[in-house]
Parts: structure tokens; sequence; C-alpha cells
């Protein structure tokens, strides 16, 4: 499923435009255990999936929103949330944060069909679905 629309953000631009680096060198000891530490560095480093959005509470990432994908027609997000913290609106917040980051950007969040929760971070931002992508398999 593949949704569309403005994201509005509670949080101030500068906190992650102006100090990027600061918030860097603060995450890149929390990685969760889900994520491979290379594809962490890269992303706090600001490579592969910058930029990105994090709540952080008491030394734990709790949920991340990051560039999935970022092509001339657009930036998809990719999303996380710690299991411990889902269902607390954690995803919405980060991805609203991520589309204050990229001004001008078509934004797309897409999920599986099956996959509720993530729908759901989709309707409370107020995005409109656009399409499905079907596949078959054998």
């Amino acid at each position: 499923m593949w949704w569309r629309g403005r994201c509005g953000s509670t949080y101030p631009r500068r906190w992650s435009r102006r100090r990027r680096g600061a918030h860097a060198r603060l995450v890149r000891p929390l990685r969760p255990a889900e994520w491979a530490p290379d594809e962490w560095d890269e992303l706090v480093a600001g490579g592969e999936g910058a930029p990105w959005a994090m709540i952080v509470e008491n030394g734990e990432v709790v949920s991340i929103c990051h560039t999935a994908r970022n092509t001339p027609g657009g930036a998809e997000a990719g999303t996380w949330t710690s299991p411990a913290h889902r269902g607390r609106g954690h995803a919405a917040a980060t991805t609203a944060a991520w589309a204050s980051l990229l001004p001008g950007v078509r934004l797309y969040y897409s999920t599986s069909a099956d996959n509720r929760s993530s729908q759901r971070v989709a309707e409370r931002l107020g995005l409109r679905l656009i399409g499905h992508l079907w596949k078959l398999t054998p």
C-alpha cells in the first residue's frame, strides 16, 4: 500500500538541522539490536538513510524514521519502533519530524497490506492511499 500526503511536525526544525553532528554522536552508541552495526553507522553519519529523525528515551532508541529511498521523484519513509514502545504514536511523531527535514520533496509512505499498525500511522498523519502493489508468488 502506498500513501502520500503532507506530514505536520511539532518538532522545531533546528533540532535536526543545526545540531545534526551532535545528535549523531549522541545516538551512535544507542544502536538497537535489530540494526546491523555497519547500517547504523552509515545512517547516523548522514549516509544512506539520511536524513533521519529519532525519539530517544532513557538512553534507548524508541523510534526512528529514515529515508528508505531518495530519488528525483521523491523520498520514501522507513519507520521502526521498538516493540516495547509500539502503539503510542512514536512512529507518527518521527515520520512527521522526518518530513519536516525534506521541504519541497514529494514524500511517500508504504506498507504491506497486512501491516495494520503501519497503516494506522499513515492514517494518523492524514496521508491518502494512492495505490496498491500486487506481488504474485508461486
